[in-house]
């Protein structure tokens, strides 16, 4: 898999960013971190539209987004990123106060607080017309401007706070009805959506207009502050939707001085057509699927035979999904979703994040990553069966006492390495036979593997092991044993290493392959006679 790291490093931070939804800073409402960030956003969107306050909002969203991300992981090494320094002088400058970022990123979150609290306090006790002329004068006092032009941004500032209170349908009882007593807002996914989105940019680099898709991601869901959240499953087909959600984008963006500015950067972010529109789309869809592997990964996600209620089980293509095999919701999540992404070669990104998120826990992506890897009938029979054999032979050699097999990726290989490691006794004194048998291995295994999984035969002391403990320069060695199938072992010398070693909860980043079916146990099974 291509720019591995890379991607390690986009879902690390995706998932860090993750915890902002769930950081309540407004007990009273029950509001989050990412829902202060959302209507922050949506208050500079608005004041931009009408005075230009700024050269550039999308760094105003950014910067407020790293700031917050820094409050909640002080000790986080941006230096890990390629953008990473340029973020840190970004997180510096939206706190100095004497920059004018700093000072508009302060007003702006001032005024999500103050007109957070006016509209609970009063939306439903006073008439909306002085609600308008209340929210208008706080925004006036802190803009310098008259009240009467800010209407329109109270308007819509008013008409997007809906989305702080509207739960994802996703996870609502309809749908998946996730387990946990607070689930995503709709204001909350778009802050995902941009927290990927900025971690993507630093990452791969791109040569678009990436400023550009920040804002199409900040107010890409303000059509459902008139018509909900629309999923697949609600019985409205894609272009009744999409008639109705275009309807309801101009209504929303009410008499904004850059309406038909930010109606066009919605336009295209539903066509697609063009670069920022397309990579948009794909966070705001795979923000979706990556969240719904958190809830998997927290264990709140009901098992598939306690889906009764579930809307989406209704779906010939789900239920054939089940036939074929799937286990949890996140199968059904992956398999609906994949073909978005599939086969892109312009962003493959995208589909490889899909696959790591499946084959691993999203939240303990620093220690071993794991990717899922199809083998055809054929590729398993050869594989198994002409591992197995030579492993029989090396059984019978009494100098060679352990062997154990490790899937691993690295960039020479598209499906990955075999890697079988073979352990002589203590004491041995024939390293230069065994390894020019190691070698006559791998080239005899290499003349017939048209599998496109590397096969490697390597031979190593037992000793090394022993002394693993007590010295650091082995210990990466016997972390590998720690997630190796040990296919042999006469003395049982490495079995009980691996067992002490599995205590230890200080694993290296290793990009492990997880190959279905599995190699490893096919093998194991077949080596039972001999042991």
């Amino acid at each position: 898999m291509e720019k591995m790291n890379e991607i390690i490093k986009t879902l690390n931070f995706y998932v860090k960013a993750d915890e902002l939804k769930n950081r309540i800073i407004d007990e009273p409402n029950n509001y989050s971190v990412a829902d202060h960030l959302f209507g922050s956003m949506i208050l500079a969107t608005a004041i931009d539209s009408e005075f230009k306050e700024t050269s550039n909002v999308s760094k105003i969203y950014r910067m407020m987004l790293l700031t917050e991300f820094n409050n909640l992981y002080s000790n986080y090494n941006f230096e890990n990123l390629k953008l990473g320094k340029q973020y840190k002088e970004e997180i510096l400058e939206a706190k100095d106060m004497n920059t004018e970022n700093g000072k508009l990123i302060f007003k702006y979150k001032m005024l999500d607080l103050l007109l957070t609290k006016l509209i609970k306090e009063k939306e439903n006790n006073i008439e909306a017309s002085e609600l308008i002329k209340e929210g208008s004068s706080i925004i006036a006092s802190l803009c310098s401007k008259m009240p009467s032009e800010c209407e329109e941004i109270f308007k819509f500032y008013h008409l997007n706070f809906r989305l702080k209170n509207k739960v994802r349908s996703g996870w609502d009882k309809k749908h998946w009805n996730i387990k946990s007593n607070r689930i995503e807002r709709v204001s909350e996914h778009v802050i995902g959506t941009l927290s990927l989105a900025i971690a993507l940019n630093s990452e791969f680099e791109y040569n678009f207009d990436t400023d550009k898709e920040l804002k199409m991601l900040v107010i890409h869901e303000i059509g459902e502050t008139l018509i909900g959240d629309i999923t697949p499953f609600d019985g409205i087909t894609p272009e009744k939707k999409k008639e109705i959600e275009h309807e309801a984008m101009r209504d929303a963006l009410g008499d904004l001085k850059e309406k038909d500015i930010l109606l066009s950067l919605l336009f295209e972010f539903d066509e697609q057509v063009t670069t920022e529109a397309k990579h948009a789309h794909y966070c705001d869809k795979e923000e979706a699927d990556l969240k719904s592997k958190i809830y998997q990964d927290k264990g709140l996600h009901h098992s598939l035979d306690d889906q009764e209620n579930n809307v989406v089980f209704k779906s010939a293509r789900v239920k054939q999904m089940l036939k074929d095999g799937a286990k949890d919701a996140f199968d059904i999540w992956y398999e609906w979703d994949k073909s978005i992404y599939a086969g892109d070669t312009q962003f493959p990104e995208f589909i490889n994040m899909l696959k790591i998120a499946r084959a691993n826990n999203l939240l303990h992506l620093d220690k071993v990553v794991r990717e899922r890897i199809k083998l055809t009938e054929e590729e398993h029979s050869f594989l198994s069966q002409e591992l197995t054999d030579n492993i029989k032979k090396l059984y019978k050699d009494e100098n060679i006492d352990s062997v154990y097999l490790t899937n691993y990726q690295d960039l020479k290989s598209s499906k990955g390495t075999l890697c079988i490691v073979v352990l002589l006794k203590q004491g041995s004194n024939q390293y230069t036979y065994y390894d020019l048998l190691m070698e006559e291995l791998n080239s005899k295994i290499a003349q017939n593997n048209q599998t496109g999984v590397k096969v490697a035969f390597n031979i190593d002391f037992e000793n090394k092991y022993s002394i693993a403990a007590m010295n650091p320069s082995e210990v990466h060695r016997v972390e590998q044993l720690v997630e190796s199938k040990i296919l042999f072992d006469k003395s049982g010398e490495l079995s009980r290493v691996q067992r002490v070693m599995k205590k230890y909860n200080h694993l290296y980043g290793f990009h492990l392959v997880e190959y279905v079916p599995p190699v490893d146990e096919t093998i194991t099974r077949k080596l039972t006679k001999i042991k």
